[in-house]
């Protein structure tokens, strides 16, 4: 009689999960890179990475205005040597769960990056959400970020500082570390006793769900 019966799908799953669920900095591929406009007409990216997750960022505001991730984004190109990056266009996307057609940057389809990923906890309407959004993006190879790039110069030096506060997440609107952990366990309880997930936070700036929810129905593009 065997002792055990080798699974596949077991054996596939020994090293956990690959979610990221802390704040830091991550040598990652960047599998594809989604644009979309919401209902309210900002312009969002949403990042799909290999570490089954995905994380979006605003890059033009309800204003019509450039916000923050379009620098990031501008900053991420530079990385890759790209002086500009094409309209989106589409493209099949491959997930755990299936396949979807969306709307991505050509030049951001399968590229290797270090990424600064950074989860934040705030109010909104009285729940707390949770927000993961990337900070900042360095070229695989040498850790320089951006600017670095295009200036020619100090290679990683962004990259050394940026890590000595890249581990720290943020607790805002009263949220503290006891006040999510308690959070967090309400919505293990409610997992394990409905068959519906409890409800996800999202990221990003916008109400209930932000600039791009966490793809969970979808995770892990491939």
């Amino acid at each position: 009689m065997a002792l055990l019966v080798v699974k596949e799908e077991s054996v596939k799953t020994e090293g956990g999960s690959d979610y990221i669920t802390k704040s830091g900095i991550y040598d990652l591929t960047l599998k594809h890179t989604e644009v979309v406009t919401t209902p309210n007409g900002a312009v969002q990216v949403n990042y799909f990475f290999d570490k089954a997750m995905s994380y979006g960022n605003n890059i033009i505001g309800i204003n019509g205005q450039p916000t923050f991730g379009y620098k990031i984004l501008e900053a991420l190109a530079a990385t890759l040597g790209e002086s500009e990056l094409s309209d989106a266009e589409p493209t099949t996307v491959t997930f755990k769960k299936g396949s979807k057609e969306l709307n991505c940057v050509p030049e951001l389809n399968d590229v290797v990056v270090k990424a600064w990923i950074q989860i934040k906890y705030r109010m909104y309407k009285g729940e707390i959400q949770e927000d993961v959004a990337v900070r900042r993006f360095y070229r695989q190879s040498d850790g320089a970020a951006g600017s670095e790039v295009l200036e020619d110069t100090g290679f990683g030096d962004r990259l050394e500082k940026d890590t000595l506060v890249a581990s720290e997440i943020k607790y805002e609107d009263g949220t503290t570390p006891e006040s999510v952990a308690a959070w967090k366990a309400a919505q293990q309880s409610a997992n394990k006793g409905s068959a519906a997930p409890a409800k996800a936070g999202g990221t990003g700036g916008f109400p209930g769900g932000g600039a791009a929810k966490a793809k969970a129905g979808f995770p892990g593009a491939k």
